[in-house]
């Protein structure tokens, strides 16, 4: 009876978000760029529940979402059980467009609580997160995250594939044009290949303001 009831859970909340997707279409944005998003990753465990994650990432494609940019990232993930962790992040961001470099800082904090279906997981992820600017352009902005995703196990494979829906939104905003409201739906999966992990994913991103075009993001990564 769980099962059954967890399943129409899974297809309730995607099929939410997807009508909200459709709802908000005939908004004034049409262009849907690509982007390119890699993250390599150095782990390592000081104690049985914490894990210290040390990245490097660079992501491509212009505009104010998709800038080049490089960024350093350090997070900490707490697992305080089986089914419920804390994570702190910290970021700086090297951001180069037409103008020249642009510098921000962005901390985050989040909490995850899964769930185990038999083989499948279902987790959701609560977060806030705050960024300001070092130099350059933009403006400080503080945003919600809400993530839901579901993970399906398939018996003699190990790229079980993790379906999820995310919606980050403005709470904040130095610049009240500059809010922002957007909506990712994705699949990712990662195996472990050659000593480490390898992750591959692939999400759209709907934004709800006419700010910023629509974006199909591919995002690769290895953790060591």
């Amino acid at each position: 009876m769980w099962f059954m009831k967890s399943k129409f859970l899974v297809v309730a909340f995607f099929t939410f978000w997807g009508s909200i997707l459709l709802a908000q279409s005939g908004d004034t944005v049409s262009t849907t760029n690509p982007r390119l998003w890699t993250k390599a990753t150095y782990r390592f465990k000081p104690t049985k529940k914490l894990n210290i994650d040390l990245s490097g990432l660079y992501r491509s494609v212009g505009g104010e979402e998709g800038k080049n940019r490089f960024i350093s990232e350090v997070q900490f993930n707490f697992e305080q059980s089986k089914t419920v962790s804390i994570a702190t992040e910290f970021r700086h961001y090297s951001i180069f467009d037409v103008n020249g470099l642009n510098q921000r800082w962005r901390a985050r904090v989040s909490a995850t609580k899964s769930y185990n279906i038999g083989k499948d997981d279902i987790s959701f992820r609560f977060g806030a997160q705050h960024r300001e600017i070092i130099s350059g352009g933009g403006s400080a902005r503080a945003d919600l995250r809400f993530r839901g995703s579901y993970t399906k196990a398939f018996k003699n494979w190990e790229w079980d594939p993790t379906v999820y829906s995310e919606y980050i939104g403005s709470f904040y905003s130095e610049n009240p044009n500059k809010q922002s409201s957007r909506l990712r739906l994705g699949v990712e999966t990662d195996n472990k290949v050659i000593g480490g992990k390898v992750s591959v994913g692939y999400f759209y991103q709907h934004n709800f303001k006419d700010l910023y075009g629509h974006y199909n993001t591919i995002s690769v990564g290895y953790r060591f």
